[in-house]
């Protein structure tokens, strides 16, 4: 990879990153800016108001939120770009998508063979101007496994906070300058002085060991201290019980900053604790609200089922009833044909009845020398001859006023048969009444 190349680790929230990569684009020295982003996809997909684990949906609902995810990223990276270029910076981006922002940053770094990187130490809320240690869990899971040719800075709140070279190798600056402790065995060539952890008012051993030693010598050396004057050269079992003393020092400093160290490992512990009993209290909250939501849905499903079976229910009836009605139209429909069957009968017979009259008729033609009326001319009822025949429903001609006045009398019966008749109509039977006049007429 090439060395004129500054890589940034940024991250999805573009207002709390942008003072990292403010800081980087500072300290560039006119280097191309090289945006890394690690997609983390979520495990949690919104539909509908509620989130559903992503194992639990089809794949095609997955692939679409997925591709959505892909779009927001891109905008982010094209975010950070144009923040490069309006400075007037070269910029490019590299993305990976992994579970492990911490572990995709690594990837990363072998990957690209990455040299110089830049990224957060913690977030700009944790920031105190004591701050000494990485605060983020994946910067120092970063700080661990990076490999040891990439040269790493932790900035928090656009100030350095670390720096690291390689696995597991640190050096810090407070005030933003280059300056950093360097570990036991990585001084130059022929340095006497040694690295000492610093003292609980961050000053370090460093920064006084060379005082003393000097001071010490000077007293060896010319056997003064302060006006204080010696007779020839300094006790050297003073000089022993000093030399003790510095150790003593030393070592009580050491188990400060290591009980510190404790300190604040029990401190992050305690913080990490809380956070996870916060997120196990947000994820029993949204549990309880998706469980609402579902049994408000459930409730709501149940009244929909309720106002359907209700209408199926009333169909059901509806069409009960619409088959009731077509059950008693089809029975009109038989009685009616069979009405009309007996009609045709009826007809049929009357058709014969008059063809008998009219042969009658002819036989009453041919014989003149009868003069009594035949019996057909004459009503059953008044044994008169008829004048206005006619035929009721039960085939027998009468005379027809008479026949109203036996009907008027309340009789709804057959004066022949006695039984009742269907109904009350008459009809004219002209070809008795024609036969009858052309007898009257002969007689």
């Amino acid at each position: 990879m090439d060395d004129d190349i500054l890589h940034v680790a940024l991250g999805q929230n573009v207002k709390e990153y942008k003072s990292i990569l403010l800081w980087t684009l500072q300290n560039s020295r006119g280097k191309t800016i090289c945006v890394i982003h690690i997609h983390q996809p979520a495990n949690m997909i919104p539909i509908m108001g509620t989130r559903f684990p992503a194992s639990t949906l089809t794949k095609q609902k997955v692939r679409a939120y997925r591709e959505i995810e892909r779009q927001n990223m891109q905008q982010i990276l094209d975010e950070y770009l144009l923040f490069c270029r309006k400075i007037g910076a070269q910029a490019e981006s590299r993305d990976i998508e992994m579970d492990s922002i911490e572990k995709g940053i690594v990837n990363l770094i072998c990957q690209l063979g990455i040299r110089k990187l830049v990224m957060g130490a913690a977030a700009d809320k944790h920031y105190s101007k004591k701050m000494m240690d990485l605060k983020s869990k994946k910067a120092i899971y970063v700080r661990l496994h990076a490999p040891v040719s990439c040269h790493i800075q932790f900035i928090c709140k656009g100030r350095l906070i670390h720096t690291s070279v390689g696995s597991g190798t640190d050096v810090s600056s407070l005030d933003g300058t280059d300056d950093f402790w360097t570990p036991r065995g990585s001084v130059a060539e022929g340095s006497s002085d040694e690295w000492y952890p610093p003292a609980l008012d961050n000053s370090t051993c460093s920064s006084r060991r060379p005082v003393d030693i000097a001071r010490i010598s000077s007293v060896r050396s010319d056997g003064t201290d302060n006006g204080l004057e010696q007779d020839g050269s300094i006790d050297e079992t003073l000089y022993s019980k000093f030399e003790k003393a510095m150790a003593e020092a030393g070592n009580a400093r050491l188990e400060a900053f290591q009980e510190t160290q404790r300190r604040r490992k029990a401190e992050k512990d305690a913080i990490e604790a809380m956070h996870k009993a916060q997120v196990s209290d947000r994820l029993c909250a949204e549990e309880l609200k998706q469980r609402k939501e579902i049994e408000e849905a459930l409730a709501k499903e149940k009244e929909e089922h309720e106002k359907v079976k209700i209408q199926l229910s009333k169909a059901m009836e509806d069409l009960q009833f619409a088959l009731d009605q077509k059950s008693s139209l089809e029975s009109k429909i038989v009685e009616s044909n069979e009405m009309v069957e007996g009609l045709e009968l009826r007809i049929v017979s009357a058709v014969e009845l008059l063809q008998i009259y009219k042969k009658e008729r002819d036989e009453l033609l041919s014989s003149k020398e009868h003069s009594e009326p035949p019996s057909y001319f004459l009503c059953p009822i008044s044994q008169d001859i008829m004048q206005d025949p006619h035929v009721a429903t039960d085939g027998f001609t009468y005379e027809a006023e008479v026949l109203r006045e036996w009907f008027d009398s309340g009789h709804d019966t057959s004066p022949m048969t006695n039984l009742k008749l269907e109904n009350c109509n008459l009809v004219p039977n002209y070809a008795l009444r024609s036969a009858i006049q052309e007898w009257q007429q002969k007689h």
